[in-house]
């Protein structure tokens, strides 16, 4: 099945509800977070305030990468009418597909940031007797 006619499935697939629905409240908690983070771990956990700091700049630039170049891209595969032709909505999806991975790069990355920290302020903030050498 090509475009249009895997598009006009996936509309009635997603006709109620879609993953953005899942993501439009999750990355402004997750963001809200990483903002208390750093705020709560400024003075305690010093070290860390690069790595959380990094993690809020990827994971703001992942969600202005989805304004810009993602949404516009979804209007078109699943809101306008189809009356292009195949090879354009194919070039539409390769485009989708290949920013998509720009974003898993960055939120990779924002983990990561994220677990260095946390193992970080475990060791800064741990009682005498719990540290490791």
């Amino acid at each position: 099945m090509g475009a249009p006619t895997s598009l006009e499935h996936a509309r009635g697939f997603y006709h109620a509800t879609n993953p953005g629905m899942f993501f439009r409240w999750l990355v402004p908690a997750t963001q809200l977070f990483l903002v208390l983070a750093l705020v709560f771990n400024w003075r305690p956990a010093p070290d860390t305030r690069w790595r959380l700091g990094g993690a809020l700049g990827f994971l703001v630039l992942t969600d202005m990468i989805t304004f810009r170049f993602h949404y516009p891209r979804n209007d078109i595969l699943f809101v306008a009418p189809l009356t292009k032709s195949p090879e354009y909505y194919d070039h539409v999806v390769t485009e989708w597909a290949m920013g998509n991975y720009v974003r898993v790069a960055l939120i990779l990355i924002t983990v990561v940031l994220v677990m260095v920290s946390i193992i970080r302020i475990a060791r800064e903030t741990a009682p005498g007797e719990h540290r490791l050498s």
